[in-house]
C-alpha cells in the first residue's frame, strides 16, 4: 500500500489530506490547546527557546540620579522581591519562564500582586490565564478570577500581553493560528501512524493459485502478527505453497511527506519569530554569516519586544507613586549580545581608546571585579582636538 493510499484509508491521514487540500480538515477535527500544541516539536522548541532566553536574563533595579545617570540599587525592596523570591515557591527564573510560557501560548500572563500595609509589593502570585476574565467597567479594568471572592483592580495585577485588538487583553496564538498548528499536529500524527505500521518487508504476496476469503484472512492475520510493526522490522519471512513476495519500497520523500513536515516547521518558526537553526532546523542556517549575527537578530527582533513589555509593566505596577521616575527596572540582555572573544576585545579596545568606557566599566561588562578607583579613569588620545582648533590652523591665522 502506497503512502497516498494510506492517507486515504487512515483516519489521521484523511485529516492531513483535508488540511492540505481543503475541506473540513484538521482545523475542525484536531483539537488545538496547550497540551496538544506542545506535542509538535517545533511549537515546543519555539516556546522553550524564547521562554528560557528571557528567563535567563538578570533583572536590575536602577536608581535614576538628577543628572539622568542610573546606578544599580540592590537594596530596593523590589530588587529583593524579583531576584530572591517573587513568591513563596518561585525563583526569578521560574517566574519569567512561567510568564513567557503563558504569554506565548495563551496570549496573556497574569500575576496577582500581594502588598503590605504600605502598598509595597511582597509577592507575585501566578494566575492561570483560563481562570481570568477581563472586564472593562467605567473606564477601568477589573479582573474577575475564579475562586476569588472579589474582582482585582488593574493596579494589583501584573498583566502581560503582546498582540491585542482592544489594548486590554491579548490574542492567543493557539486561536489565531489554530489552522496552521492543527495541520502541523495532523501531519505529525499521520507520519507517526504511517511509520508505526510499516515494516522493512512490506510489499505484495503472490500465490500461484486462488485462495478463498477465509484463507486470505488467515494469511493476512498471520503475516501481520509475524512481520508487521516497528518491533518486527528486519525479520525473515518464510513462504510456502509457491508464494512469492515482492517488496514495495516506499519513499516518503517522493510522496512529499518529509517536505510537508519541513514546511510546517518553518510555519511554526515564522509564527514565533524564531530562527530555524535555534530549533534544530539547520538547512537554512547558512543564511547567517555567523553565530553572532544570529544572536543579534534573535535578540533584536524576537526578544526585545517581550523585554520592553515586561519592563514597562513591572515599572508601572511595582513602584509606589512617590517612586515613579526615581527607579527603573531593566532586563539585562548584554550577555546575549556579546560576540566571540576577538570581537569583544576589538570593541572594548576601541571604546576605551576614545574614552567612552573605563577599565572598570569593561571589567563589569565581563563580570569581573573592579581594580580600584584608578580603574574609573577615562582616557583619550592627546592628539585629538576639535576641528579648526589645531596648531596648523593657528599658524595660518597668523
Amino acid at each position: 500500500m502506497g503512502l497516498f493510499d494510506f492517507f486515504r484509508s487512515e483516519k489521521r491521514g484523511d485529516n492531513f489530506l483535508r488540511a492540505v487540500f481543503g475541506g473540513n480538515g484538521a482545523a475542525n477535527r484536531t483539537a488545538v490547546n496547550r497540551d496538544s500544541s506542545l506535542t509538535f516539536s517545533a511549537v515546543f522548541s519555539c516556546v522553550r527557546v524564547i521562554s528560557e532566553s528571557i528567563a535567563s536574563l538578570p533583572i536590575k533595579v536602577y536608581k535614576v540620579e538628577a543628572d539622568g545617570d542610573k546606578k544599580d540599587d540592590i537594596t530596593h525592596p523590589v530588587f529583593r522581591l524579583l531576584n530572591r523570591y517573587p513568591n513563596g515557591y518561585m525563583t526569578l527564573y521560574s517566574f519569567l519562564d512561567t510568564l513567557m510560557t503563558n504569554l506565548l501560548l495563551e496570549g496573556n500572563a497574569y500575576f496577582y500582586i500581594e502588598r503590605d500595609n504600605s502598598a509595597r509589593p511582597t509577592a507575585l502570585i501566578p494566575i492561570n490565564p483560563r481562570d481570568v476574565k477581563v472586564i472593562k467597567h467605567e473606564g477601568t479594568i477589573i479582573y474577575d478570577i475564579k475562586d476569588f471572592e472579589i474582582g482585582i483592580l488593574k493596579e494589583d495585577m501584573l498583566h502581560f500581553f503582546n498582540l491585542s485588538f482592544d489594548g486590554c487583553e491579548g490574542v492567543s496564538v493557539l486561536k489565531a493560528q489554530s489552522t496552521t498548528i492543527a495541520t502541523s499536529i495532523a501531519s505529525n500524527d499521520t507520519a507517526n501512524s504511517f511509520f508505526g505500521n510499516s515494516s522493512n518487508v512490506g510489499g505484495v504476496i503472490k500465490h500461484p493459485g486462488k485462495l478463498s476469503k477465509e484463507a486470505v484472512e488467515r494469511l493476512k492475520n498471520s503475516w501481520n502478527q509475524s512481520y508487521s510493526g516497528t518491533f518486527m522490522a528486519g525479520k525473515t519471512a518464510i513462504l510456502e505453497e509457491g508464494m512469492t513476495f515482492e517488496p514495495q519500497k516506499i519513499n516518503a520523500n517522493d510522496y512529499q511527506l518529509l517536505e510537508s513536515r519541513r514546511f510546517q516547521i518553518e510555519e511554526i518558526a515564522r509564527i514565533f519569530k524564531v530562527p530555524l537553526s535555534l530549533i534544530g532546523h539547520l538547512e537554512k542556517a547558512a543564511n547567517y554569516s555567523s553565530i553572532e549575527a544570529l544572536s543579534i537578530d534573535f535578540v533584536r527582533f524576537t526578544l526585545t519586544p517581550y523585554m520592553v513589555m515586561i519592563e514597562q509593566e513591572l515599572n508601572k505596577k511595582l513602584f509606589r507613586e512617590n517612586e515613579f521616575g526615581l527607579f527603573t527596572i531593566k532586563l539585562d540582555a548584554k550577555g546575549l549580545l556579546r560576540g566571540d572573544s576577538a570581537s569583544r576585545s576589538a570593541y572594548y579596545r576601541e571604546m576605551v581608546g576614545i574614552g567612552a568606557l573605563s577599565i572598570n566599566e569593561v571589567r563589569r561588562m565581563e563580570d569581573l571585579n573592579r581594580i580600584g578607583d584608578e580603574g574609573d579613569v577615562h582616557y583619550f588620545p592627546l592628539n585629538y582636538a576639535p576641528i579648526g582648533d589645531t596648531d596648523e590652523g593657528a599658524e595660518n591665522d597668523e
